[in-house]
């Protein structure tokens, strides 16, 4: 008897042991840990230096792409196809959209109240938010004070050609700013506001530039004209026209001069609100800032093409000289 008792504890035993380890709790699986994703958009289309010296700035902050973050970038100079892009990148559930230009960042206003969207930059903020200091909804990022630049391109460019009187001022269809027909008009300039929708339009825009006698040009709204303005600027020097822009790309332009907001600075910048929003940061609780780098880049040898003497205390004040 005391054999089959025995027996009936020993596999009782056995069979409680199997089932307790069936019930042990497993070792916790180690879970693959989610990296952020960046949605970048702009009305540039091709390879951007902006989001070039984004990503190196990103770097500096301890975010490598394809180990820390994840850059999605997408580009289109038509604004059906931004707003497409906008909502494609909303889709890939990004964390955060960065946004070069007003075009890119209407479009992905329009595309997401919930995602937090930097503009790196914009002309003008107010159209995007109520406040700097306050910014409201999931918008915020850096501005530009873009009527007061041009102001400066014209005022230096009467300095250097003081014979300008006929000023024509090309802008991307539905971008005009008014506000600088007083500071021409300080400098005894006329403005000839010419009216340029994009690539396939700028040599209509430039004959009626010279129609209408201009000797000289100046290009605002370059982010929405992007490569047209390398095209504006090498047909007024054709015609023997001193230009001036924002526009700055990797070739040195036919532009006369070139001033600017300080664009590694400003990317700089931009990858701080990144930074702070990955960390858990509420877009309306970072204020708007604005420029305050600037770069004047003065082309001598443009210069002598059109017989314009640049003098020395001209050159001081300049950051970069191409001869």
């Amino acid at each position: 008897m005391t054999g089959r008792i025995d027996g009936l504890f020993s596999r009782r035993n056995l069979i409680t042991g199997a089932a307790a380890t069936v019930c042990l709790p497993r070792a916790p699986v180690a879970q693959e840990r989610k990296i952020p994703v960046l949605g970048w958009l702009s009305s540039d289309p091709g390879s951007n230096p902006l989001l070039e010296l984004l990503r190196a700035e990103l770097r500096g902050l301890g975010y490598f792409e394809g180990r820390t973050i994840r850059v999605e970038a997408r580009s289109a100079p038509d604004s059906k196809q931004l707003r497409a892009l906008a909502q494609q990148l909303v889709h890939q559930q990004v964390d955060v959209i960065v946004t070069n230009g007003r075009a890119a960042t209407r479009a992905a206003q329009e595309a997401t109240s919930t995602v937090p969207i930097v503009m790196a930059p914009v002309d003008d903020p107010y159209e995007f938010v109520a406040s700097l200091a306050r910014p409201s909804g999931n918008i915020t990022g850096l501005a530009l004070q873009q009527t007061e630049i041009d102001a400066k391109q014209i005022e230096m460019l009467k300095e250097l050609v003081p014979s300008i009187s006929k000023l024509a001022i090309f802008y991307h269809y539905g971008e005009t700013y008014y506000a600088l027909e007083s500071m021409a008009h300080k400098l005894g300039i006329e403005v000839l506001w010419i009216e340029t929708k994009g690539t396939g339009d700028v040599e209509r825009s430039f004959a009626e530039a010279l129609a209408r006698k201009a000797n000289g040009l100046l290009i605002v709204d370059t982010g929405a004209f992007g490569a047209d303005c390398d095209t504006i600027a090498a047909m007024a020097l054709a015609h023997r026209l001193p230009a001036a822009a924002s526009w700055r790309s990797d070739v040195p332009t036919r532009l006369l001069l070139t001033y600017a907001a300080d664009n590694a600075n400003l990317q700089q910048r931009a990858a701080s609100y990144i930074d702070r929003l990955l960390k858990g940061a509420k877009a309306n609780d970072l204020p708007v800032e604005q420029a305050s780098k600037f770069d004047l880049i003065v082309n001598l040898k443009v210069a002598k093409d059109l017989g314009v003497m640049v003098p020395p205390s001209f050159l001081i004040r300049a950051n970069a000289v191409i001869d």
